[in-house]
């Protein structure tokens, strides 16, 4: 389960970078990463409180249930937001208001922020708590912004890093079905739980299957404008 974590975990460090990464302003990529930063720094008390093992143990059904939910509506939310996006760049700016909306990315990075300081912990038994904050914070700032720059210089083009975007979300769609397949296979035994898993089942797949048919389409949208 916890490679399963890590994985989820790293959708919503490549979501953080991206959205650092559409900030156009140097300044304004500094702010964000300095209060994210800032976050992890404020909380890591509450993250030095939780066991990783004893956390990872006690997940049950509802637990799985409740990250492939929370997976789902961020996944289908992104993938609403990066069309917006690449809408846009294809000269059919939306109102201010629907792009802001759109430049969000859920509340993954926030949970993967958590899950993280909860591994460094755990692993970090040198130092004091205090100065192993210090030093994840000091990391975010350092990491986020090389690693948003480098985006930004790989994928100079918004629309190559909205379709990245737009991947990753589909992604955490997908990781959400194959949670919810993960306990209806017997590892949920409660059945009421798994009950209510099969509805989000049928959500979770025509969802990806919906998203996948709207990139596919978008992408042959401009060879036929070419053609």
């Amino acid at each position: 389960m916890e490679a399963v974590l890590d994985v989820a975990a790293g959708t919503g460090v490549v979501l953080f970078l991206l959205a650092t990464a559409f900030i156009e302003r140097a300044w304004g990529r500094v702010l964000a990463v300095a209060l994210v930063a800032a976050l992890a720094y404020a909380v890591h008390p509450l993250a030095v409180q939780q066991s990783l093992s004893a956390f990872i143990n006690s997940l049950d059904g509802a637990d799985i249930l409740t990250l492939a939910t929370v997976l789902t509506l961020d996944g289908v939310i992104g993938c609403a937001g990066a069309t917006l996006l690449l809408r846009a760049g294809h000269g059919r700016a939306p109102h201010p208001l629907r792009r802001m909306a759109a430049q969000q990315v859920g509340v993954t990075p926030l949970l993967a922020l958590f899950y993280l300081e909860m591994k460094v912990f755990h692993a970090a038994t040198e130092w004091s708590f205090a100065a192993t904050a210090l030093a994840l914070s000091l990391a975010v700032v350092v990491a986020g912004l090389g690693a948003s720059e480098a985006l930004r210089r790989l994928l100079p083009d918004r629309d190559l890093r909205a379709e990245l975007r737009l991947l990753v979300h589909v992604g955490q769609v997908a990781l959400a079905a194959g949670l919810t397949a993960f306990a209806l296979q017997g590892v949920v035994g409660n059945t009421a739980v798994t009950l209510e898993a099969v509805p989000h089942a049928v959500v979770a797949g025509t969802a990806a299957a919906g998203v996948l048919i709207g990139y596919w389409s978008h992408r042959r949208r401009p060879r036929r404008a070419a053609g």
